[in-house]
Formats: structure tokens, sequence, C-alpha cells
């Protein structure tokens, strides 16, 4: 969950050292009850403090030494079957992981899905596609041989025409050139998804890309629908 640790140390900074609109101690209650009676300060955590996925050094430099960190860890170490890859993506296993994750200092509730991969916090990610990968591209990826994971959903009215389409393929190279491993896409409304949520029977043929797969929507657990749904609908 990049997205999350990224976002919390970010927040932590602007909140209780840079700011000073909250002690450290009052945030720390604050997660500790699940934002039970905090809700105005998680709203401003997640409007107005800086994200991750919006091309802001302030919170990207976070996201380059939380993944060194890890990468550099996990690259060093050997075992029975020889030396270890760093890898970054979950598949569906943000989801189920936030189910058993307390509360987060990026404004997020015990039990709710994290990021997924190297993607931004759903919904956190306000500035445009070029944003996240600018955001993403802090990474390092050359640590990752085990595989890197972005996510990103379009709505269908942004690619309807080939000035659209020849946007998407511009991005796809940019990122590569920036250093990306890997990107893929979701091209479907949040309108699409909720009514296959509500009427399975009508969208048996709607595919999505989860997380390093696709699969048929209506098969997505409740929770996994849900936070498909949640991530940020690019254009429309």
């Amino acid at each position: 969950a990049i997205g999350n640790i990224t976002d919390s140390l970010a927040v932590v900074k602007h909140m209780v050292y840079d700011k000073k609109l909250i002690s450290a101690r009052e945030l720390y209650d604050a997660i500790m009850s699940n934002w039970e009676g905090k809700e105005d300060l998680r709203q401003t955590i997640l409007n107005e403090a800086p994200h991750y996925g919006n091309d802001n050094e302030y919170v990207d430099v976070f996201a380059r030494w939380v993944s060194d960190v890890y990468g550099n860890a996990i690259n060093s170490a050997t075992g029975p079957r020889g030396r270890w890859a760093a890898g970054l993506f979950p598949v569906t296993a943000h989801v189920l992981f936030g189910m058993f994750t307390g509360a987060t200092p990026d404004g997020r509730k015990a039990g709710e899905p994290l990021s997924d991969g190297i993607s931004p916090v759903q919904q956190l990610d306000r500035n445009g596609p070029t944003a996240i990968i600018k955001s993403v591209s802090a990474i390092d990826q050359k640590k990752f041989s085990n595989g890197t994971l972005l996510n990103m959903r379009f709505h269908p009215s942004a690619l309807s025409n080939e000035t659209g389409k020849e946007k998407l393929i511009a991005l796809i190279k940019t990122y590569f050139a920036l250093g990306g491993m890997e990107l893929q896409f979701n091209v479907v409304s949040r309108e699409t998804l909720e009514r296959a949520r509500e009427k399975p029977e009508e969208h048996r043929d709607l595919l999505v890309r989860v997380g390093g797969y696709s699969d048929y929507f209506v098969n997505l657990s409740p929770e996994l629908q849900q936070e498909i749904i949640q991530r940020f609908d690019i254009g429309g």
C-alpha cells in the first residue's frame, strides 16, 4: 500500500510538523478511535492535505524513500531458492489486507481497502493522468524485478475519438520513458459498474482489469467490486 504509506507520512509532516494544525497526540487519538468524533479532521486531511498521485514532490519524496527501503531490504535477502526479488503488486490482497488493518493517518478508516500496487489512494489523485505518472515515476521501478502495478480507470468518453486515443498512446509512452514498468486500464464508467452491481444478470459479459488479471465484474466479491468503483474516474 505505497499510496497509504506515502500519504500517511506526508499527512504527519504537513499536519503536525509544518502547519502545526494538530498535535501528534491528537492525531494518534483520532486514528486509534477510528476517527470517531473526528470527521472534520478527517475531511481536512482528505481534502486539504497533499496526496500522492498529484505530481507534488512534497509527497512523492516519501514514495521514493519507502519503496527504496522496502526494495533494498527484499533484494538483499536470500532463501532456499536463491535471491529474493522485490515486487509491488497486491493482485487483490489490498482489499483483504485492508480488512485487517486499522485506521491510518491518511484518513482511511479501519477495514477499508488499501491502495492497490503503486497506484494512488482511491479518489485522491485529482490532477489528471499525467500527474499520476509523474508521481509514480518517483519510485525506482528497476528495483522491483518481481513486478509493479499501476491501475488507471478512464471514462469511455475520454477515449471516444482519435484525439483521446492519441493522448492515451502518448501517456503510455511517456510513462515508460519515465521508468515505468507496467500500466493497465479499465475503460468503463462508474455508472456502468454501479448498474452491473445492481443488476448482475444484465452485465455478465462485463470484463474488468482487477490487478494483474482480468475477471467478470459480476463474479467479484462485493468488497472488490466497491474498490474498483472507487478508483478515480478520469474524464467523463
